[in-house]
C-alpha cells in the first residue's frame, strides 16, 4: 500500500513515547497524518480498540469522522458494513475504531482501550483528559491549534513520558499555492493569527477576544449566502444577521438590533426587510416556542446544534472575517467582546457573556453550515 505522509506519521512511527502531541498551524495536516498513523498501525495488530474523541459530537463528525473516511476509502478498507453510525464505531479486522464526545459522561467514564486520539485537544478539560487516560492502557496521540494562551495542554510539555511537537503549513507539501498564499496572508492582517495559524505558536494574551475584523461595503462576485442568525431578547436586544461566504472569507452584516420587542413585532421586522424566509434561520435553540411561532409565519427557522462556544470563536478566528460598514452594534460588540480574567488579571480560556447578542447568532450560522461548506475555511 503507497501512501503520501508528512512529518506527523514520521514522528509517530519513530515515537518511543506514551502520548504524542501535535501543536500547530492551520494546513499542518495533523489530524490526518494521525489518522492515517492509527489505520497503519491496526493493520498490523489484532484484537486493539482505538477511541476517537472530541468535545461534541458535531464537530467530531464535521471533522474527524469525515477524514477517517475518506482515508478508508483512499485505502481500499471501507465496507459501508463495518460503519456503524448509531453506535458509533468501524470495525477493521479484528480490531475496532470507536469514537464518541467527551461530553457524554457515560462514554467518558465507561470504556478502555488501547489507544485514544483526542481532536482539538483545548477544548477538552482536564478533568476530561484525566478520565480519558485512566481508561487508556497504551499510546495517545492528541493534536490541537494552540489560540488558547494558557491550556492546561501546554503545561505537559516537557514531561518524560511526553513527544511534543509544533508543526506549521510548511511540513505539509501537498498544499497548493492558493492554499499557502491565503495562510500567509495573516501575517499582514493580524501577527496574532499568525502566530497561531502560521507559526503554530500560541497567541499572544489579549483581553479582546477579536481582533482582526475588516471593513466592507459590497459584497465580492461570488459569494454565496449561508444563512441568517437570530438571537432572542427582550431587555437585551434581539437581533438578526445575515452570514456570506466568498472562498475562505465570511461577510456578516446586521440586519435588526431591537430591544423591548415581542416576536410578534420581531417577525412583522423581519418580513419587512424584503428578505427570502426560505433561507436558514439558525434560532437560538434556548426558545422553541418563539422559533415555533417563526415556522408558523412561514419562516424556516431552525434550532442551532451548540457546540462550545470556544469551538464558535475559534471558526471566526480562523476566517478571514469581515463586516459591513452600516453594522454599528456589531462593530461596538467586536470591540468590547474580552475575555475574563483571573485575579492576577490573566486571561482565562472564557469571554464575558456579555456584548454578544450578534456574535452568538454569527456562531450558530457557522456552527450549522462549515461541515456543508468545508472550503470557507482555513484549517
Amino acid at each position: 500500500m503507497k501512501i503520501q505522509t508528512t512529518s506527523v506519521f514520521e514522528t509517530l512511527l519513530n515515537s518511543d513515547k506514551r502520548i504524542n502531541i501535535f501543536q500547530g498551524s492551520s494546513r499542518a495536516s495533523k489530524t490526518y497524518n494521525i489518522l492515517i498513523y492509527f489505520i497503519y498501525k491496526l493493520l498490523n495488530e489484532e484484537n486493539k480498540t482505538l477511541s476517537i474523541v472530541r468535545k461534541t459530537l458535531p464537530a467530531l463528525k464535521g471533522s474527524v469522522l469525515r477524514d477517517l473516511k475518506e482515508i478508508l476509502i483512499k485505502f481500499d478498507l471501507y465496507d459501508q458494513n463495518n460503519w456503524h453510525s448509531v453506535d458509533g464505531y468501524y470495525q477493521l479486522g479484528s480490531n475496532m475504531i470507536e469514537w464518541f464526545s467527551v461530553d457524554d459522561e457515560t462514554k467518558l467514564r465507561g470504556r478502555k482501550r488501547d489507544y485514544l486520539f483526542i481532536n482539538e485537544a483545548t477544548e477538552v478539560s482536564y478533568d476530561e483528559y484525566i478520565q480519558l487516560m485512566l481508561r487508556t492502557s497504551d499510546l495517545t496521540v492528541m493534536d490541537l491549534n494552540p489560540s488558547l494562551w494558557k491550556s492546561w495542554i501546554y503545561d505537559l510539555e516537557g514531561q518524560p513520558d511526553v513527544n511534543y511537537n509544533i508543526t506549521t503549513y510548511k511540513d505539509n507539501p501537498f498544499l497548493s499555492e492558493v492554499q499557502v498564499q491565503e495562510i500567509e496572508k495573516l501575517q499582514y492582517r493580524d501577527p496574532n493569527l499568525w502566530r497561531v495559524f502560521g507559526l503554530g505558536q500560541r497567541g499572544l494574551p489579549t483581553k479582546m477576544v477579536f481582533s482582526h475584523q475588516q471593513k466592507y461595503s459590497t459584497l465580492p462576485e461570488g459569494s454565496k449566502l449561508l444563512g441568517f442568525g437570530i438571537d432572542w431578547g427582550y431587555s437585551d436586544p434581539s437581533t438578526l444577521i445575515q452570514v456570506h461566504k466568498n472562498g475562505e472569507s465570511i461577510y456578516c452584516q446586521e440586519l435588526l438590533y431591537l430591544r423591548n420587542v415581542t416576536i410578534p413585532d420581531f417577525i412583522y421586522k423581519i418580513k419587512d426587510l424584503g428578505i427570502n424566509l426560505k433561507e436558514d434561520f439558525i434560532c437560538d435553540s434556548a426558545n422553541p416556542q418563539a422559533i415555533e411561532e417563526l415556522r408558523r409565519q412561514g419562516i424556516n427557522a431552525k434550532p442551532v446544534k451548540k457546540n462550545s462556544i470556544l469551538h464558535g470563536i475559534d471558526l471566526i478566528k480562523r476566517s478571514n472575517f469581515f463586516i459591513h460598514e452600516s453594522s454599528i452594534n456589531l462593530e461596538t460588540e467586536l470591540l468590547s467582546y474580552v475575555w475574563k480574567t483571573d485575579k492576577n488579571g490573566n486571561n482565562l480560556d472564557e469571554p464575558v457573556d456579555d456584548n454578544n447578542h450578534l456574535i452568538d447568532p454569527l456562531r450558530y450560522v457557522l456552527e450549522m453550515k462549515m461541515y456543508r461548506n468545508t472550503g470557507v475555511f482555513v484549517y
